[in-house]
């Protein structure tokens, strides 16, 4: 998972991202700040995408991101009763 991280925060200070995380830095994030680092990501791929999430109800944020990533032919891992189940063991 380490080399993961590193990954993804090697990824994001490069361009077009620059947003200067180190591993510290990004793990301390709050949920809501990981979900509009993600909605960034995304609003270079769609720039009809970006928007300050907090502006906009948690299911209207679900429903654009999803329907920006399913037209990117992304498969989420499992099914959402995986997704349920796990969350239950948290």
């Amino acid at each position: 998972m380490s080399e993961q991280l590193k990954f993804i925060v090697e990824q994001l200070n490069k361009e077009p991202f620059r947003k200067n995380f180190n591993l510290i830095t990004f793990d301390s994030l709050e949920p809501m700040q990981l979900l509009q680092t993600l909605n960034d990501v995304l609003a270079e791929i769609d720039p009809k995408q970006s928007i300050d999430i907090r502006e906009e109800m948690p299911e209207q944020t679900v429903k654009r991101m999803s329907s920006l990533l399913g037209m990117l032919k992304y498969k989420p891992p499992g099914t959402l009763s995986d997704v349920d189940r796990e969350a239950g063991q948290s």
